[in-house]
């Protein structure tokens, strides 16, 4: 599932994650519909992001004014840390097309997922409706075996310095991006669990390793007030 830009309208930003992304799609995107409200049932897996106080930043580039929003990333993995697929990415970490950024893109924006991703996981992209569940593809809920599952999620918004992470010492990116996991059981009924911050990734994007620790990290970890995934199954 792709958002292109993760602006907040007010409200609680829902997405509805029933999608399982494999290279069989890739290509030239196709955008699925969303369905009516009230018609999302089955097995799923929600993932609720609330955005907070650092969640947006305006910005000025001579006569040009414009907004960043934090990228992410949210994809689940076997207990043992094996990748099994995205369940979420913002767009502009698949395109690459990022305002005022280098040829190179940025790297640094989500390197932990960049190299634990296998396959085309953006294939089937949309815009989500911030504050609506949108469902997409096939239920990777419904296909994944009953037992206990790792969801991770890495985010970052460009532009976030402080007095570690600086214009000299980070460039665009400031603090580096944070990763945060949480432990779902499936199949067993409704779940819910608190996505929590468990280290960094790479500054200058140079690897995908998880750095335990949170020295030096303030604003990054206020993108969003709150963070949770569900499991349901009805």
């Amino acid at each position: 599932m792709v958002d292109s830009n993760m602006r907040k309208t007010g409200g609680i930003a829902v997405f509805v994650l029933a999608g399982l992304f494999t290279a069989a799609f890739a290509g030239e995107p196709a955008a699925l519909p969303a369905p009516k409200p009230g018609t999302v049932s089955g097995q799923r897996l929600e993932l609720r992001l609330e955005p907070g106080p650092h969640y947006a930043k305006d910005m000025r580039m001579l006569w040009i004014q414009y907004t960043v929003w934090p990228q992410v990333a949210a994809w689940i993995e076997t207990p043992d840390g094996r990748f099994l697929d995205t369940l979420y990415v913002t767009e502009l970490a698949v395109t690459g097309k990022y305002r005022a950024a280098p040829k190179s893109g940025r790297p640094e924006a989500l390197p932990v997922w960049s190299a634990r991703k296998s396959g085309a996981a953006d294939a089937v992209s949309s815009p989500t409706t911030v504050g609506s569940p949108v469902v997409y593809g096939n239920g990777i809920a419904s296909r994944l075996p009953a037992g206990r599952y790792v969801v991770m999620l890495e985010t970052n918004r460009s532009y976030d310095w402080n007095g570690t992470y600086t214009k000299k010492n980070s460039g665009v990116n400031g603090q580096p991006s944070v990763v945060y996991r949480a432990e779902l059981e499936i199949g067993s009924g409704p779940r819910e669990a608190r996505l929590t911050p468990i280290g960094i990734g790479s500054v200058d994007g140079s690897d995908g390793k998880v750095r335990p620790g949170l020295d030096g990290i303030d604003t990054a970890l206020e993108l969003f007030s709150a963070m949770t995934v569900k499991y349901l199954d009805k």
